[in-house]
Parts: C-alpha cells; structure tokens; sequence
C-alpha cells in the first residue's frame, strides 16, 4: 500500500463519499444536514465539496472518424456522434481513436471555475464544442489527454449521471480515540444511529475455487504479543491491469492516487472497513512461507517508496523464509510487490499491537494510512471480513480463482469488555431527565448489547462492540448517550460549587511576596533550566557548590542539576550585554539541588542580579551613575521587610569563591543563615566575557520562612519630637558596621530611636588601617520633649562608649 503522511495530532482528516454513504444507508437528506448531523454527533465535518454541480452540458459521445487538421499538424479534425447528430470538433490530444467514447462539451456547456464553452473557429475550421479531459471536468490535477470512457454507454446521456460525478466529499475531522470512523462503514454506523434508521445488509460471496490454502502457504507468528491476529488469502491466476474507471474515480475524490486493480482495492477495503490490508506477489515469498517476527540486527528492506531502510534491531517485520517482506502495519516492501507481471497473490489482514507500530513509524519516520490506523486500534474481529471482501473484489476486477479457506492464525483473541452502567448516573452527569428506554435505545443504536442479569452495586453491565475499542468506562457511554441526544438539547446549569477556604503555606506565601517586591523595583523574572552545563560552573567559579551529575543526561550542556541560580543568571547578562542591552536588573525564583550525605536535597531559592546604569536611561531622573554593592544591599534589606524579616545582619565574607573579596557578605536574621551577596568575582566576570560588574543575591526561601517574625506591629505615631545627633569616628577599616551598632543597642539607652551610617570616607588625611565613618543617632521619648543639653549629654556618653570599646577618636571638622 503506498505511504501517505497522516496529519495532525489533534485528529486526523478523512474524507468519505456521499454517494458510497447511501449505499450502507437510505439518506434522502442534503449533505450540508448531514455535515450538521455529524458534527452534533461529535464528528466535525471541516467542508463539504460538492463535485460535479459545475458541469453543465456535458455528454456521452463516440468518434467516429479522425482526420489531420488541414492547416495545423498537432490538431486533429474528428467527427463525433450524440443523440442529436454528429458534430464537427477541432482537438489538440492525441490518445484517442475512432470507436472510443468520450466525454463531450456541446456549445453551451460550462466547466468548473465558471468556463463556457461556445462555437469556435481554429485555424479556419469550425469546432462545434471540445471533447473533455479529467482536469477540464475537475476530476484530476493532471492528465494527458482527454478522457476516454468505458463503452457501451447511452449516447447523449448527461456525463454527471452516467459516470456518477455528481457526488458529495465530506472532509471530518476524526480524534485518535475514534478509529472505527475511519471508514465509510463506521461513518455510517454513526449516521444511523444519529437518525434512527437501520444500515442496509451488506453481505460477501466470495467463490473459492482454488486449492486448499493450507497445502499452499504456511504462517508463523513469532511475536504474539505484538501481532494478535494475522489472516491470509491466496488468489491464483489474476490479471493485473488498471481498476474500472468508477473505482479510480472514487479512490481520486478521496485523495488516493490509483495504482493497479490489485492495489486499488486494497486500498478500496480500508477506506470502506477500516481494516488495512497488503498485497504480496505469492511467487516472490520464499518457501511460500509468512513468519511475523522481530527484525535482527543488520536487517534491512527496500519500501515501496524505492528507500532503502535499515532496521533497527527488534522491528516488527512480515519476512519470508529469508527475509523481510514488509514492515508490518507500515508499509510493504519493493521486491515482493503486486506488478504487471503478478500471476498469484497473497492477501494479508492482520491486526497488530498499536503501540508496536506507533514506535516503529517514529523510528523510521514513515507514516502512512496503514499504520494511523493500526496506531489507534483496528477492529480486531474484522480482520477476517475484510481479507474476504478484498477476495470477492479482486475476482470481480482481476479474475483469478481464490484458494479454499483462509489462514487464521489468532494466538491473543479478542475478548469481550465490559463497563458497569448506572442509568441515574447519566442524568446527573449531563442534566437531564432521559428514562431507561430512551437511553437503552441510543446505546442499542450504537451497537451496545445490555447483560441485566450481571449487575454489580445496581449496575447492568454493558457490552462494546468489538470496533468500539474507546470505551472503557462509564463516562465514555454517558458520553455517547449526550452525542445522540444531541449537545444542543442538554440545558444549561451552572455548576454547584462550594467556596472552601484555602490555607496557603507560609513557604508560597514570602515567594509571592518576594516576586511582588522585586516586580516593583524594576526586576525582570528570568526562568532558567534546572539543569546546567559543567562549563558555566566551573566559568562561574562555583565549583564548591558539589554539583550533582546526571547518570544519563540528555547532553553535556545539561548533565549537571542546578546548585544555585546564579549560573543561569549570569548567562543570561551575558546574553543581553552581548545584545547591547546594558541596565539590566533581573531575578529567578525555583529550586536548587545539592547533596547532602548520600541523599539529596532539594531547597527553594531566590537569587537576583544588578548590573549597569542605577537608573534607566528612559528615566526622567537619569544621573549616568553606575549600580554598586549598596544598591544590591538596599534591594535586600527591602525584600527582608515585604518578606517580613526584621534586623537582618550583613556580615563581611571573604571566602565565598564566585564573589569579589572586598565586596561581598553572608546575611542572616534570628539567628538564620539566609544566604550571600556581593560583587561577582573579576576573575568570573572575565571568564564570562561580562564587560561590567555585576552585583547579586542568592537567598534561600526556607530559611526567610523561618526567619520571619510574624505579623508587624503598628505603632502609635510619636507625639514628641525626634532629636538628631551626627558624629564622625576614625575607626579600624576592619571593625564592620553591625558592631557599631550593636555596641550602641547593648548600652539599652531606651531614648536611642535609631543609627544609622550616611557617609563612609577613606582619604590621604586619614591614617592607613583606618576608615571614617560617620553615625547619624536619633534621639526621641514617648512622653516629653527632650532638652538640648540633656540629648548632648546622652549622645556624648554614646560615643564615648563606642571609642572606648573600638578605640579610635573622633574626626574633626
């Protein structure tokens, strides 16, 4: 069977005649109702193509006699014969002769695309119409020459209702969980049970005349579990040649190119049972032997397509006694296929495993109708049907004489499924106020038989037919029950809801904070994969972060899981400096792994990054001034506050190896590890090729949480007046501010508000080892106003205290 490419993931397109339809079923209806019907009944019909409508004057004629044009070598001068006489007609094909019949446009007549025909003069000679082609009557892209018709049709006769033009395609979209609708067959099932009529009877009388086919083929199935079902015809004998016309024309309108009458119908049984079938040359089969098994190692087959592919190993394969013949449920191979030169065939029908062909379509890259179909699910119980229909028309278009009995070989059989059945569960699913009768009656439509004497917890017990291999569960049958309803007819009710109230983890509660908080800094939220690259690690300068490998990683750019964010981080400055965006100001919320023991552990974190212009070139308040380590300190300290984490310390650190020495410190709060900050590392930042500094955070989101202190307590707004007091102080550079002030709050002075550090000034005046730091300290009491003198006093006894405990002096003026 050619290979065509199956569409669509979501559903698949298939077409089906209108006219092939009324004969399963008596349909008087329009196609466009019938498009409606479907499409109510779960089946989106895409279109709706009406063929043959446009052709209007068209008849049956014969030539009579032709003759060479006397004043053009390539045109031919023919007389042809209708019901009304013989007319004079000028053509410029030449693959017709006296005696053929042929398809006639008379003056008047009009083709598809809205051409008219009329009485013309070519090359001096009048043509009284145009004899027609295949393209010319919309029947084909392409032909080469016109269309010669089978003989012994009524001269005159409209050319619509002698050839059955006039037809209808339905283009429906079918989900993957519907491959019964994959033919005319199922469609009509559907039909008929949408409009409650019966399906015509439909038998075959196939004629076995031949040998026994047991004495002529042997079949072996080596792989049961993945072939369940393998039936096999033999036909000695037959003709091959083109199919009848009727039949080329049916397989065209449905998208499929004719071949030869073998072929065709094939390919003619699985459109209208849904059952693929192939087509072997008998006497190419080695041994006369069929052996369904796996591929092995170093195997290969030229398709049909002329390709030569090589298996891999373990490949469901139809082989000979030597080789592979077909890749089962694909594709058939090139030197056992059906030619001119076939005398005998073999007829296969089998049933193989959906997942089976689904991974070798993917693995070879090859889809076809074939292997959509077994992808889904055929009907296992009519693999034998189909084999004989198949027989019955090969005898009918190629003659032959069909082998006694057929092969059979059925290891898995199909097994009846059964779903229990609440009848009040399909009223309270769909709303509505259907009775037993009416149920029972859309599900006997559809094929269902009811078992009441299996009843499970007030259940009847429903059997699916055999091509229904989509029901499973309850649901799918309340859900056909509501397509022959009809989706229209179900009201509509709001559902009931009960509102519940929803207790949030304290752990989403500060992310969400978080990203709120660095959302309205002007903080792009950047999402990285969790798996990461050696190189950027060791680039990055974190390779103490224990990296965790993956045993089987998808490649060496991502083998290694995530200890930090900041290697995706920084990749990503990397990327915008590289594209000339320089003010950059991102973060990233997500989980990092890191090992612990033996076992692993997996923590949230949020890391953040600052590098370029403090404020953005497009600000009205634009100064050119660069970020540094005090913009990345003020972001915490505004993130520890929306998170609701008081006093968090920063203490100086030296040794975290991807931060700058001088510029980098660990922050902890309630006596919590929250995580680091600093400037990367000059050494990370020129193995990054990073043309700026960029300064960062990495906190992790547990250890917020448990540093959080709860809720914030409002005060009341001071009555009284607040004092300040500022001192300059040449300390030791290497005493850090948090000592200061701890030193401050231990004296327990309860009129001390606040201290804070506004300037920080190292100059040549200053001795070496040393450092100016200047403290502005606010004074403030809850019930007076405090006195000049008495804030002098109190702020001298301050200092004096720091001195004593730091050493150092105060700075002049």
């Amino acid at each position: 069977m050619p290979a065509g490419q199956a569409t669509a993931e979501r559903y698949f397109q298939v077409k089906i005649s209108y006219n092939w339809l009324k004969e399963y079923i008596d349909i008087d209806i329009p196609p466009s109702a019938l498009a409606d019907i479907l499409t109510m009944a779960g089946l989106e019909v895409e279109s709706v193509a009406e063929v043959g409508k446009d052709i209007k004057g068209v008849v049956v004629a014969q030539i009579l006699s032709m003759e060479k044009h006397p004043n053009a070598d390539r045109l031919s001068f023919c007389r042809v014969k209708t019901d009304r006489g013989v007319h004079e007609v000028v053509c410029g094909a030449s693959n017709m002769q006296a005696g053929d019949y042929v398809a006639l446009a008379l003056p008047g007549a009009a083709f598809p695309g809205n051409i008219k025909i009329g009485k013309t003069k070519i090359r001096g000679v009048v043509s009284e119409g145009m004899m027609c082609s295949e393209v010319e009557l919309g029947l084909k892209d392409t032909s080469d020459g016109i269309m010669i018709l089978e003989k012994g049709l009524t001269l005159g006769d409209d050319i619509t209702s002698a050839l059955g033009i006039m037809d209808a395609v339905l283009e429906i979209n079918v989900t993957p969980n519907r491959p019964d609708c994959l033919s005319i067959s199922g469609i009509a099932k559907e039909v008929a049970a949408a409009i409650g009529k019966e399906l015509k009877e439909r038998s075959v009388n196939l004629n076995e005349t031949g040998s026994d086919v047991n004495g002529i083929i042997k079949v072996s199935i080596k792989e049961p579990a993945q072939c369940h079902r393998y039936t096999a015809r033999v036909i000695e004998g037959v003709a091959v040649k083109e199919s009848p016309d009727w039949l080329k024309r049916r397989l065209t309108a449905l998208g499929v190119r004719p071949i030869n009458n073998i072929v065709d119908v094939t390919n003619y049984v699985m459109f209208e049972y849904g059952q693929p079938l192939h087509a072997f040359d008998y006497d190419k089969i080695s041994d006369k032997r069929i052996v369904v098994r796996k591929s092995k190692k170093g195997e290969g087959i030229t398709t049909l397509d002329g390709i030569k592919r090589k298996l891999d190993e373990g490949v469901l394969v139809i082989c000979d006694s030597k080789k592979p013949v077909a890749v089962a449920g694909i594709t058939g191979g090139e030197d056992t296929a059906v030619s001119l030169s076939t005398k005998n065939i073999l007829l296969e029908s089998a049933y193989f495993l959906p997942a089976s062909i689904r991974r070798t379509s993917k693995a070879l890259g090859l889809s076809s109708e074939s292997s959509y179909r077994f992808e889904r699910g055929v009907d296992k119980n009519g693999a034998a049907n189909a084999l004989d229909r198949a027989a019955e028309l090969i005898n009918i278009f190629a003659g032959g004489k069909t082998a006694k009995g057929f092969i059979d070989n059925y290891p898995d059989r199909y097994e009846p499924v059964s779903v229990a059945f609440r009848w009040e569960r399909v009223n309270r699913m769909l709303g509505t106020d259907l009775n037993k009768e009416d149920i029972e009656t859309y599900l006997t439509r559809l094929g269902f038989s009811f078992v009441r004497s299996l009843k499970v917890n007030d259940s009847v017990m429903v059997f699916p037919p055999s091509f229904r291999v989509d029901i499973t569960k309850e649901i799918d049958l309340i859900e056909d029950v509501a397509r022959l309803y009809g989706y229209d007819k179900i009201p509509t009710t709001l559902p009931k809801a009960r509102l519940v109230t929803v207790t949030r983890k304290k752990k989403d509660i500060v992310i969400s904070k978080v990203r709120g908080f660095l959302a309205s800094m002007g903080f792009c939220e950047s999402i990285n994969y969790s798996f990461i690259s050696p190189q950027i690690l060791n680039i990055s300068m974190m390779d103490q972060l224990s990296p965790i490998r993956l045993s089987n990683p998808l490649s060496e750019d991502e083998s290694i899981m995530r200890g930090s964010l900041m290697p995706g981080l920084l990749s990503v400055l990397k990327y915008n400096l590289n594209h000339n965006n320089k003010g950059i100001r991102i973060f990233e919320t997500g989980p990092v792994f890191r090992q612990d023991g033996n076992s692993y552990r997996e923590d949230a974190f949020v890391s953040g990054l600052i590098s370029g212009l403090r404020v953005s070139e497009d600000s009205l308040v634009w100064d050119n001034t660069e970020a540094d380590f005090f913009d990345i300190k003020g972001v915490v300290e505004g993130m520890m506050m929306a998170a609701g984490v008081r006093s968090p310390l920063f203490n100086a650190k030296r040794d975290i190896a991807y931060l700058n020495p001088g510029k980098a410190c660990s922050i902890s709060a309630c006596g919590v590890d929250i995580g680091v900050m600093g400037e990367v590392h000059p050494s990370a930042a020129d193995k990054l090729n990073l043309k700026q500094p960029a300064y960062v955070f990495e906190l992790n989101i547990d250890s917020i949480v448990r540093a959080e202190a709860g809720r914030f307590v409002f005060k009341k707004i001071p009555g009284y007046p607040s004092v300040i007091r500022d001192s300059a102080l040449i300390i030791d550079r290497n005493i850090p501010f948090s000592d200061l002030v701890n030193a401050v709050y231990s004296m327990c002075i309860k009129l001390v508000e606040d201290i804070k550090v506004f300037d920080v000034y190292y100059a040549a005046n200053i001795p070496e080892g040393k450092k100016s730091v200047a403290l502005r300290l606010i004074y403030r009491s809850l019930d007076r106003t405090l006195t000049d003198e008495e804030v002098s006093a109190l702020h001298n006894n301050v200092v004096a205290n720091i001195l004593k405990k730091f050493g150092g002096e105060v700075r002049g003026v």
